[in-house]
């Protein structure tokens, strides 16, 4: 079946269908579980199949976008997830007839994953790994994973697919019209991560209309020669006769058909708002139009959170940072023993400043409970910073349970030749998506000569290469050894250097440090080292980032070896005002730097920094500092700097949850000092998920903000009657109430809520929010309305001030 998908992929375009849950809008005369139409009314989704396949469509999409367990268990379903998905993939099954192709179609489980929420990765995998075989079982022909918002759910909603079946996997994610996921990842990082995954089709479904559509693709295409999916909305919905319309029409919408396919997308399809009538009319646009030829993508890549680093000639090269390794650095050896990752995460935030593109991360050292250590390390650097990780250990069971934490596409640091390592190391690359890196070190240990490393090289880059891994996803290290102990063997490694290079057409990383090892003035001897390596082709150093010397090393040799056109990088780093005034003394340890720094609670709570809160808050209020003054000229001013930051796009979703969890372990330590009549909120808000509505994500994290700035949180959870809503928006006294929807279906629960005050003449503002709200509709209501998290505190404020 893989190959059959991928062989119509190559030589036409695919239509896919319309939105399953539009259709089902329209004949829904009350909020019901969807997916358990399945079981009492399969003619009428079956009829929904077939109206799309005589409309054009070449893939149709069971009925089980939330038929997880996690969401199914919000009807009392959960235990029916096998049930419920194979009928939702038989009745597809049956309607395709073997003309068409089935997708099993996945959607998010709506709960956050850890750290920001309580969903663990592991725990992912098998809610997600339940629904796929079920799929199976009922028939389908490959996996639709969409609407996903976070990275890190993505992963876990491939891997669990992966291991239903081997099946060809679409995997889409939802982008705002920021061209953000809602955890903060590009296009670029998205396609990145997902492709190393070995997902078979990547795109964008969603969130956006078919304008921010065709951009989204094009920044995808720009950087990936994997196959390509769209599926727009129909605009955006609005009320009109208590009936859900959408902007765009048929032929509005088919207009930009040939955009999207110029932009680089294979398959088309529509999501919310879009019909048969749509797909028909995206069909008859396609007849004469054929897919763009994929531009072969010939440099490498690594991601982080939400950002992603390019490796090749035509970019600066990236610095592995090599700070975060016990082995020399005592206060990290005794941290991480009592498995305190703070250090890390302090460093790691060092190197970034000083520019490295890649952190390392190393936890061996004696007493260290690595298997526990690794993964909190892991943690606390991407909580500080943004950019990929490499995770350092020879131990197959380390680096995965670093590679069930990490976010993003790491590089696996690493294997070496010896066969049971290099099997296992393959198939955690493949599996998690990471990159690998092959160390020339086998049975024998460090060959000698250039040509022997290279030959170790090859043997592993083969084996790789005939698991299925993609050469640029390869690594190789022909390692460093210290010219004071064996000066004869170091131009072998800038040689191997070479050799791996032009030979196997694979990226190559250095330990370059280790050269000078045991020597005096190492940073001289280092840094001719790395010039001398860069100039023979290395890709990546791992060296100290903090070193002046090495970065003014790096940014030379890129301009000296091409790969800074007009040496406009080297002018932007090395200004010619900078030039000669660097400090020669020798670079502190970044631990030696905080001893001797006062720390700002302010700038902890904005780098959603947790750790010391209490020492630091005991030491203001022994300086005099009044509670409320602490929270009024720090807490909150720092809050409100997040906010800026996050509506700027500089901040994004799990920094906006770090701040206001610092924020909410602050305001936990001073409670507990301040005097009774002291503590005060700025007013009370009643927040629920209308009637019919089992989504509160979103509601989830304005709780957080609002609790975060002085509010008093009364959250009645998801699918609140509106006469609760009411009852206890009286009996609490409340300033507002806070409604939630996501569903076009629920929203009309609002306007209920909005007459029953009327009829009860209870005077309280409504602040509404939802993905498929509008200001107008707000408005039409008599509500205000807020776009996030952020803008829902600023109204908040606004509603009480007036």
């Amino acid at each position: 079946m893989k190959q059959v998908f991928t062989d119509k992929l190559k030589h036409s375009l695919v239509l896919g269908d319309g939105a399953m849950g539009t259709m089902l809008n329209e004949n829904m005369k009350e909020a019901i579980c969807p997916e358990a139409i399945n079981m009492s009314n399969e003619e009428f989704i079956e009829s929904i199949h077939r109206q799309y396949i005589e409309a054009g469509s070449l893939i149709i999409q069971t009925n089980s976008f939330g038929g997880t367990r996690v969401k199914l268990d919000a009807y009392g379903l959960g235990d029916q997830v096998s049930v419920i998905n194979r009928k939702a993939a038989a009745i597809a099954r049956k309607a395709a007839d073997d003309k068409v192709l089935v997708a099993g179609n996945i959607g998010p489980t709506g709960k956050l994953m850890e750290p920001m929420g309580h969903l663990t990765f592991q725990d992912a995998v098998l809610i997600f790994h339940e629904q796929a075989k079920a799929l199976v079982e009922g028939g389908c022909d490959l996996f639709l994973i969409e609407t996903m918002a976070d990275l890190q759910e993505a992963k876990a909603a491939v891997i669990g697919a992966k291991m239903a079946s081997d099946l060809p996997v679409i995997c889409t994610m939802t982008f705002d019209i920021k061209e953000r996921t809602l955890t903060g990842a590009d296009p670029e990082t998205v396609v990145t991560v997902l492709e190393s995954m070995e997902v078979d089709v990547v795109g964008a479904n969603c969130g956006v209309g078919p304008d921010l559509m065709v951009s989204i693709i094009r920044r995808m295409r720009s950087v990936s020669d994997k196959y390509l999916m769209a599926q727009a909305n129909a605009g955006l919905p609005r009320l009109e006769n208590n009936l859900t319309v959408y902007d765009m029409t048929a032929d509005r919408m088919s207009s930009y058909v040939s955009s999207l396919v110029d932009a680089g997308t294979n398959i088309i399809g529509g999501c919310c708002g879009t019909t048969p009538e749509h797909i028909k009319s995206f069909a008859d646009e396609m007849q004469n139009l054929k897919p763009r030829l994929i531009p072969q993508i010939t440099f490498s890549k690594l991601a982080g959170k939400d950002q992603t680093v390019f490796i090749g000639s035509e970019f600066q090269t990236p610095i592995i940072g090599e700070n975060i390794n016990p082995t020399s650095r005592k206060h990290l050896a005794n941290a991480f023993r009592n498995l305190d990752s703070q250090p890390a995460m302090e460093e790691a935030k060092a190197q970034f400043e000083a520019g490295a593109s890649v952190i390392d991360i190393n936890t061996g050292a004696s007493g260290v409970d690595q298997e526990k250590m690794m993964p909190l390390a892991i943690t606390a650097v991407q909580r500080a910073v943004r950019i990929p990780v490499s995770i350092d250990s020879s131990d197959p069971k380390i680096i995965e349970a670093g590679l069930k934490i990490v976010h993003g596409k790491p590089l696996l640091n690493s294997t070496t030749a010896k066969t049971e390592t290099l099997e296992q190391m393959v198939k955690l690359s493949k599996k998690y998506g990471a990159a690998l890196l092959c160390l020339t070190l086998d049975e024998a240990g460090i060959p000698e000569t250039a040509e022997e490393r290279f030959f170790v090289a090859e043997k592993m880059v083969r084996y790789a290469e005939s698991q299925g891994m993609d050469l640029r996803n390869i690594f190789v290290d022909p390692l460093t050894l210290t010219a004071g102990a064996q000066q004869n063997l170091v131009m072998e490694s800038i040689k191997a250097v070479q050799m791996i290079k032009e030979k196997l057409g694979v990226r190559t990383v250095l330990g370059v440090s280790n050269i000078s090892h045991g020597l005096p003035k190492r940073e001289g001897l280092t840094a001719s080292f790395l010039a001398m390596a860069m100039g023979s082709g290395l890709d990546m150093p791992i060296i100290n980032p903090r070193e002046p010397l090495f970065r003014l090393i790096r940014s030379g040799a890129d301009v000296l070896t091409g790969k800074d056109h007009n040496a406009k990088l080297y002018l932007k780093e090395n200004h010619p005002q900078d030039v000669g005034t660097e400090k020669k003394e020798k670079t502190p340890e970044i631990h030696e730097i905080k001893e001797k720094e006062k720390v700002n609670l302010k700038d902890k709570i904005i780098d959603g920094d947790s750790n010391g809160l209490e020492v630091i808050i005991e030491s203001l209020l022994e300086e005099g500092k009044e509670s409320l003054d602490i929270i009024n000229e720090l807490i909150t001013p720092a809050l409100e700097v997040v906010g800026t930051k996050y509506e700027k796009g500089t901040f994004f979703l799990p920094q906006l949850l770090m701040s206001a969890e610092t924020a909410q372990k602050s305001f936990a330590v001073l409670k507990e000092k301040m005097p009774q009549n002291e503590s005060q909120h700025a007013g009370t808000i009643v927040l629920a998920t209308v009637k019919g509505d089992i989504h509160d994500i979103g509601k989830n994290i304005v709780a957080v903000m609002l609790e975060n700035h002085g509010f008093r949180v009364i959250d009645l959870g998801k699918d609140v009657d509106s006469d609760l809503i009411i009852r206890t928006a009286s009996e609490e006294k409340a300033d507002i109430i806070g409604l939630s929807a996501l569903m076009t279906t629920t929203m009309q629960q609002m306007a209920v809520v909005a007459d029953k005050l009327q009829q009860q003449k209870l005077n309280v503002p409504l602040l509404l929010g939802g993905a498929v709200l509008t200001e107008a509709y707000a408005k039409s209501i008599g509500a205000e309305y807020a776009l996030d998290a952020v803008q829902a505190v600023k109204k908040a404020k606004d509603i009480l001030k007036s």
